[in-house]
């Protein structure tokens, strides 16, 4: 049987320190969108178009910091590279 109670605990401590969800901008927020797949058939399955997620290392409050930006905040200029 699953102990539920540590879970929460994990994932409680997670969100203290500042760690995200995989696939989701720090600038934006923006995250995957969920749909279906349809087959000619009409045959239908789930699935997901992530997001296009680049690793940068921007100026943050004047220091440097590691982000996961979307495409579209970096050429909206909304990241300045450090």
């Amino acid at each position: 049987m699953r102990n539920i109670s540590a879970w929460n605990a994990r994932t409680a401590d997670s969100s203290v320190f500042g760690e995200d969800m995989a696939q989701v901008c720090d600038i934006c927020g923006k995250g995957p969108q969920f749909g279906n797949n349809i087959s000619h058939a009409h045959n239908v399955t789930k699935r997901r178009w992530n997001v296009n997620l680049h690793p940068v290392r921007a100026k943050v409050n004047g220091g440097n910091k590691r982000l996961r930006v979307c495409s579209s905040c970096l050429k909206a200029g909304k990241v300045v590279k450090a």
